[in-house]
């Protein structure tokens, strides 16, 4: 049985790690919130957005735009896979990682060469070690990221899709349900259609809204100077809302799975922290019986 000293430092020790494991727990828990206020805040914007677009395509069905027709140069599929830069999230990259590599096996079924652009940094080495051409990491977005750090990228692939690179583009990340319950959740990016928008709409939209019943798209617009010029620059907009949207969703999730990640292991010291106070007592009980042990032999002895 270890000694009492030994006891107590590992008491210390662990004492230590459940602080800090308590303090991350309830960084984590600020920023999910956050992240979940800053998601509602872009809501507004891609609702009136979407009403445009609605309003396009039911007034002029037939409009053509290179992000709603898709492009057929190429059997390339760009895959986003979004993860984290940190750790400590329990299993929420891994999570990502084993659902990406089935969908990749999937289009590599059909005829698909895959190209991926990482968002964090946790999934790099990993889709490295499968073999996977990466062709750009995005990292640093992982807490309060805004709507122009979020352009960039939104841009990259939308350069690229119109260089004809590749065929079709899907992101791979993580979603929002609850504080204790996400999931992994594959959406089309490319080509875009108004259904994906109207999607992500619900996803951001409060239940009491949703039952209202409301229809944003009933309204008339007059386009100005036309309505294609109006697409070309409306499509690009949704798609970073879309983009922004999805990190937001990840860094919401990353948030909560590291909050009950951490706080499992505070449980998981306050148990070892019981356990040491017993083998404590027990040990200082134990010396206690042999002190007297050996003072009663010792006064048997001289008498």
């Amino acid at each position: 049985m270890p000694n009492t000293r030994d006891i107590k430092r590992r008491q210390k020790s662990v004492g230590n790690i459940k602080q800090v494991t308590k303090a991350m727990e309830m960084v984590a828990a600020s920023k999910m919130r956050k992240a979940q206020l800053i998601a509602l805040a872009s809501r507004p914007y891609s609702k009136k957005a979407l009403s445009i677009l609605s309003n396009i395509k039911t007034g002029q069905p037939d409009i053509r735009n290179i992000f709603l027709d898709g492009n057929e140069k190429s059997n390339k599929l760009l895959a986003v896979v979004v993860t984290s830069d940190k750790g400590l999230a329990g299993g929420f990259n891994s999570s990502v990682v084993r659902e990406a590599s089935k969908l990749f096996a999937q289009y590599k079924k059909d005829g698909f060469e895959i190209e991926l652009v990482l968002f964090g940094i946790k999934s790099k080495s990993r889709l490295e070690r499968m073999g996977h051409t990466i062709l750009e990491t995005f990292k640093g977005l992982g807490d309060y990221v805004t709507l122009e750090e979020v352009q960039p990228i939104s841009n990259f692939i939308q350069k690229k899709y119109k260089a004809g690179d590749f065929n079709k583009a899907v992101v791979v990340y993580t979603e929002f349900i609850s504080t204790l319950e996400q999931k992994v959740a594959v959406r089309q990016l490319i080509p875009v259609s108004e259904d994906i928008f109207r999607d992500l709409i619900l996803d951001i939209t409060p239940e009491s809204d949703k039952l209202t019943g409301s229809d944003p798209n009933k309204l008339e617009y007059i386009f100005e100077p036309s309505t294609h010029a109006v697409l070309n620059n409306l499509i690009p907009f949704l798609m970073d809302i879309y983009i922004y949207h999805i990190i937001l969703e990840s860094n919401a999730s990353e948030h909560s799975a590291r909050m009950v990640a951490m706080r499992s292991a505070s449980d998981n010291a306050e148990n070892i922290l019981s356990e040491l106070t017993l083998s404590y007592n027990k040990a200082r009980q134990a010396a206690i019986t042999q002190e007297i042990t050996e003072i009663t032999a010792g006064v048997a002895a001289l008498e």
